[in-house]
């Protein structure tokens, strides 16, 4: 169960990708405050295609770059996100990617990012 674990237990978090994955979880309190502590860390944090409602439901994606499927687009630039339509874009360990077909670029972004380790120079 979500509430039995703590982001201090991992280096990153990878959030789900599809419509229903990230539509359920943010409605979960739980999951949206272990985001928010994955943030708070300056831990890694990585979302693909609907995932970032995950972000805008945490409060994180204000002023960050980022991109997501693009059936979403006006949902982040309406939290404030900086929309760009790109396989894969980065912002101070925040990894976002728009589709499955985007995976290769996201997973080596990610890998990347994890072994910078924590993004201290980041605003929580």
């Amino acid at each position: 169960m979500l509430s039995e674990v703590s982001a201090g237990d991992y280096d990153a978090l990878v959030l789900p990708g599809g419509q229903i994955n990230p539509d359920l979880l943010r409605v979960e309190a739980v999951a949206i405050d272990f985001i928010k502590a994955f943030w708070t860390e300056k831990k890694v944090i990585a979302a693909i295609c609907h995932a970032p409602w995950l972000l805008i439901e945490a409060g994180i994606i204000s002023g960050r770059n980022v991109t997501s499927y693009a059936s979403i687009k006006t949902d982040v630039v309406n939290a404030g996100g900086i929309w760009e339509d790109s396989e894969v874009v980065t912002d101070q360990g925040l990894v976002t990617s728009r589709k499955p077909a985007d995976l290769e670029a996201f997973c080596a972004k990610v890998a990347e990012e994890i072994s910078e380790g924590r993004h201290e120079k980041r605003a929580a």
